[in-house]
């Protein structure tokens, strides 16, 4: 039997049995082998044939961050069924690493390893498939092919963006779906509306599914439905459009769902986004073509106009002052202190941090030592905060903790997400940030994927002049006192 091995596949989850480990997200880290025959996909070089292994640690990564277990030999059992689930899959072994486990002894790691096989029923393999939405789920029509689908976005009530990006993940979280491309953000004047009515915001995305055609629209509707989507006028304004433009190049006149979409060879606000997105796409079709030649002849193609590259990213706020309606972001706070007690007053911080209204503790980095060429050595760790105050108002609390302590302890806002200003008082990203290892090496422990002003902390790390001067003393260091104390 041929194999295909994913390691170190890595997300953050609530598991375990202690109540904390309910609350307060830890790594976890699996390691699995998927059996198949290759004998196919060896001769064709077609992906149809073998499995994709992105979407296979998609699913790994879903489990974990999912809904909590107690055990990590269950996590182990979820993850296995979830991969026997894809075809052609005929059997797995799973190893999950729990690296954090609240085990009070020196320790490496703590890992549970199991086997599975898939079950078949007169040799075939016994699974079936449904879209989650209720009273709205359909059973599966697509067996284990793989198709390609183009869907529209678009909407021009509420918050717009917000929408079209939750929409964009739960596409993404479909049943054996994947999105494999989203085009910028592109405005386009409400046509055909009462005066007045609000511009609407279109996107584009591609994507790769194992659902058929309807199934898909009965998806699409579903999340539409979702957003507070209606359809009793067809010409009005919305919070949410989700439109199938292509399905593998597909033609018919189905009065449900006609593929390619019947309207999409002369909408611009289609076209622009989708060739934005694929300068080579071709619309399929009596009307089809090049999408770069219908945008060109497109009658409102001057009406669409790009608004973001990087939307999905979320919003920036670029000042450190609070916002009208409370959002909440992640944000990353550094500790450091040359105290000798330094470890006794970090948790002692995580606590006040955390009891602060709006903020909640969600990672903790291990602890660090920093030696001083010029002065005394030091410890540092940093934590992760899901928090609803400003940055300003933030940063202002971090200075009150530091006063509390009678400032032996130096507390940093280095970054928080969708938060761009440099003024006097509050800078974010904290600009020194990117050469300090004291900071870089902790956070890129609590979260190996980090990024600071779009570079990977990782990298940042490596390039940090003071990158020697700084070792892990502790992974469980958290855990040797009560944060409830």
């Amino acid at each position: 039997m041929d194999t295909i091995r994913l390691t170190g596949v890595r997300a953050n989850g609530t598991h375990g049995v202690l109540d904390f480990e309910h609350e307060r997200a830890q790594p976890f880290v699996v390691d699995a082998t998927l059996y198949l025959d290759l004998t196919a996909a060896s001769s064709s070089d077609a992906l149809t044939d073998t499995v994709d292994y992105g979407r296979a640690a998609k699913e790994i990564v879903a489990v974990i961050e999912g809904v909590h277990v107690d055990l990590i030999e269950r996590l182990a059992g979820i993850i296995a069924d979830r991969l026997l689930a894809i075809d052609p899959i005929v059997k797995v072994d799973v190893t999950v690493h729990k690296p954090h486990a609240p085990i009070t002894v020196p320790f490496d790691d703590v890992a549970v390893s199991i086997t599975r096989a898939r079950e078949a029923q007169g040799g075939v393999a016994a699974r079936s498939a449904t879209v989650s939405g209720g009273e709205h789920a359909v059973p599966s029509e697509a067996g284990t092919h793989m198709h390609t689908a183009v869907v529209a976005l678009g909407g021009n009530i509420g918050e717009v963006r917000s929408t079209l990006r939750a929409a964009v993940r739960e596409m993404d979280g479909l049943p054996g779906t994947q999105v494999t491309g989203i085009s910028p953000l592109f405005r386009t004047a409400a046509w055909g509306m009462a005066d007045g009515a609000p511009d609407f915001l279109n996107a584009v995305v591609e994507l790769e599914t194992t659902m058929g055609a309807h199934e898909l629209l009965a998806a699409l509707q579903q999340i539409e439905a979702d957003h507070g989507r209606t359809r009793e006028h067809h010409w009005d304004s919305r919070p949410l459009d989700l439109d199938i433009i292509d399905f593998d190049g597909q033609t018919n006149a189905d009065e449900d769902l006609a593929l390619p979409h019947p309207r999409a060879w002369q909408r611009a606000f289609v076209l622009v986004p989708w060739h934005a997105l694929n300068p080579g796409a071709r619309l399929a079709g009596a009307h089809g073509g090049l999408v770069a030649d219908l945008m060109a002849a497109a009658p409102d193609r001057d009406a669409v106009k790009l608004d973001s590259e990087d939307w999905m990213l979320g919003e920036h706020n670029y000042t450190c002052e609070p916002e009208s309606e409370p959002v909440s972001r992640r944000a990353v706070i550094s500790m450091d202190s040359t105290s000798a007690d330094a470890e006794r007053l970090f948790r002692e911080v995580i606590v006040s941090i955390d009891g602060m209204p709006g903020n909640q503790v969600q990672g903790i980095s291990p602890l660090y030592h920093v030696a001083h060429f010029d002065g005394p050595d030091a410890m540092s760790a940093v934590i992760q905060v899901e928090t609803k105050l400003s940055a300003a108002d933030l940063i202002a609390a971090l200075g009150s903790v530091e006063s509390a302590h009678d400032n032996i302890v130096d507390l940093d806002l280095v970054d928080m997400e969708g938060v761009v200003a440099d003024e006097p008082h509050c800078r974010v990203p904290w600009p020194s940030a990117r050469e300090h290892a004291s900071v870089l090496a902790p956070w890129m422990d609590m979260d190996p994927n980090a990024t600071l002003g779009g570079d990977p902390v990782s990298f940042l790390l490596a390039m940090a002049p003071d990158a020697g001067q700084v070792g892990l003393l502790t992974d469980n260091w958290i855990l040797s006192g009560n944060l409830g104390d």
